[in-house]
């Protein structure tokens, strides 16, 4: 007799724990987490130089509610309403369970939870741990979901395939790392929590542990909701971590090195004034994602970086003397009063971050990296993925009992407040839960899923050219003519597959990303000529910046095998009724 689970959760990071624990709590205990490797994934690996939880203001003195909060989200654009106001109302009971289970967000001695100001966003709602706060999640969740729980896990277990009837989920298929065998795994529900295309850009700020699974999503037939929106910034790439706050405002050296070493200060070649240069190489700290509403502003540093790499020079950040003709008081008043508020002028960049963040120095010490004489080796990095996965309001996918939730689902938009990505984590995992126990449960029609295991000749496949040409054409300046001439070259490796592999694992892992990579690609091309430059990227065609039409801000862009649909988002909800409304809405059997 099979076995059937109410649900599988895919993946062992921040959101896959979360709905876990939630589905647990909730009553649905006959459930199972599968993971490719339990210690691989970003919400573990991953961090910045203070890695940001944004939620409902809960400092004591900041006038917030959740309509507040979902209005900032959804102002960004191209988001909808509803969704944000989702997110924003079950911001406080998910920060506060992570309190519960000891993520040891700071307090005042009242009990407040003071913030900070984080991009995209001026209130106070960003919180954090430090540089390592999704570890934090994830190691707490992990330890209440395997040890108090009980819930089993199946690790070593890369899933290969949702199984469907055509209109439902009934499981999964999987490879067993350890031998390599498959077998399907049964179950009512799918959760899937494998966060965003991780691999397709050679320029990446994701752990190189996390893939992603979106490839696989796509081949089961969901919808995809603003893949193209992106978010980008500048990150070391020896050690992959963001330059973002003290990194960037402590004014180091800019410099690239061509191929023979020679070592150039650039700025001077994309500024007529080097200070205004420094002043936004400062404001970079907290404007660190690309922005194609500031690319004639603080990023034009990162589209500076950009052209030197693409005229085949590598850049670097030199913490150890001044840039060029350095004077601290022809800096900008913000930066310049920045710097001296928070006591860190010193006569170097290195002095002035071991005075403002000397914390930020260990990072990189800890890879054996020492800024005080090492050059910090950088490139515009793939960071997050705005998009994703197209689902309702329950993050249930157009396949019944098919979820996404974390980043693999398209929650955002445009542009997003730092630190919302964490706080979607745990709200997905909720909201999926109460909507699967509100299910009554539904037989399984499972079909012949063993036709198409693959055949391949085990020999060596190289797609890294693929990915280097994914980061020249297709990330946050995108070139028309080279989306369009890559997308054929993907294509046509798609038509033909399955190539010669070392391995059945590598075999699913590159179609997975060579399937991103076209859908990317469509959504690109589907998209811009028509939505023009805007969120995180430029996109150019003829060799001109396309202007952002903002009318499509009111739209989700949804595609699906090369074709795109614009679906009017939703307003903000705003509706108040008596209280005495919703007290007869309850039951009293559920009250007593």
């Amino acid at each position: 007799m099979r076995k059937i689970y109410k649900c599988l959760i895919i993946g062992s990071g921040a959101a896959a724990y979360g709905a876990a624990d939630r589905l647990y709590r909730e009553g649905i205990t006959d459930i199972a987490v599968v993971t490719e490797d339990r210690l691989s994934g970003t919400s573990r690996n991953t961090g910045s130089d203070k890695q940001t939880y944004y939620k409902i203001s809960m400092d004591g003195f900041t006038p917030d509610s959740p309509y507040k909060m979902a209005s900032d989200m959804f102002s960004g654009g191209s988001c909808d309403g509803e969704r944000m106001y989702i997110e924003a109302v079950n911001s406080r009971e998910c920060f506060l369970r992570l309190c519960e289970y000891g993520v040891g967000f700071p307090t005042d001695k009242y009990g407040c939870y003071p913030g900070y100001k984080t991009d995209h966003d001026n209130t106070l709602r960003a919180t954090s741990v430090g540089p390592l706060t999704s570890r934090a999640m994830t190691q707490k969740l992990e330890q209440v979901v395997l040890e108090k729980n009980g819930t089993p896990l199946f690790d070593k277990m890369l899933v290969t395939k949702i199984l469907t009837d055509g209109k439902a989920v009934c499981g999964v298929r999987v490879l067993n790392l350890n031998n390599d065998t498959e077998e399907n795994i049964y179950a009512e529900n799918v959760i899937c929590a494998t966060g965003a295309p991780a691999c397709i850009y050679e320029d990446s700020v994701y752990p190189e542990s996390q893939h992603g699974m979106t490839g696989m999503l796509i081949d089961a037939g969901v919808r995809m909701c603003n893949f193209s929106q992106w978010q980008y910034g500048m990150a070391s790439v020896d050690f992959r971590w963001n330059v973002s706050g003290s990194f960037m405002q402590v004014v180091p050296r800019l410099v690239s090195k061509d191929t023979d070493g020679n070592e150039h200060e650039f700025l001077g070649d994309y500024f007529d004034d080097l200070h205004e240069a420094y002043s936004l190489v400062f404001l970079k700290g907290y404007q660190w994602p690309f922005s194609s509403d500031r690319a004639d502003k603080s990023s034009k540093i990162d589209l500076a970086v950009h052209n030197e790499m693409l005229n085949g020079r590598t850049v670097y950040l030199d913490y150890t003397k001044n840039p060029l003709g350095f004077d601290f008081e022809k800096l900008s008043d913000e930066a310049r009063e920045y710097i001296k508020n928070t006591d860190c002028y010193a006569e170097t960049p290195i002095e002035r971050l071991e005075k403002l963040n000397s914390k930020a120095i260990d990072v990189y010490l800890r890879q054996g990296i020492d800024l005080h004489k090492d050059p910090l080796r950088i490139a515009v990095c793939a960071q997050h993925n705005n998009g994703g996965v197209y689902t309702d309001n329950n993050f249930e996918t157009d396949i019944k009992g098919l979820y996404v939730i974390g980043e693999a689902s398209g929650s955002f938009g445009l542009s997003r407040p730092g630190g919302s990505a964490l706080n979607d984590t745990q709200v997905g995992g909720l909201v999926a839960a109460r909507h699967i126990k509100s299910k009554p449960s539904a037989g399984l029609n499972i079909p012949d899923s063993d036709a198409d295991k693959p055949d391949f000749e085990k020999s060596d496949a190289d797609y890294s050219h693929f990915r280097k040409k994914m980061s020249q054409v297709a990330s946050f300046k995108r070139d028309y003519e080279g989306c369009v001439a890559l997308l054929v070259e993907v294509s046509a490796v798609l038509a033909d597959y399955p190539p010669k592999h070392r391995s059945l694992a590598e075999y699913y892992r590159d179609k997975d990303m060579l399937t991103s990579m076209k859908a990317l690609l469509e959504a690109i091309v589907a998209e811009c000529p028509e939505t023009g430059s805007r969120g995180g990227a430029i996109f150019v065609k003829n060799g001109k910046a396309v202007a952002e039409n903002r009318c499509y801000r009111d739209y989700l862009t949804v595609t699906k095998d090369g074709k795109v649909e614009f679906i009017k988002v939703s307003p903000v909800p705003y509706e108040q009724k008596s209280f005495e409304h919703y007290l007869n809405m309850i039951n009293e059997e559920d009250v007593l």
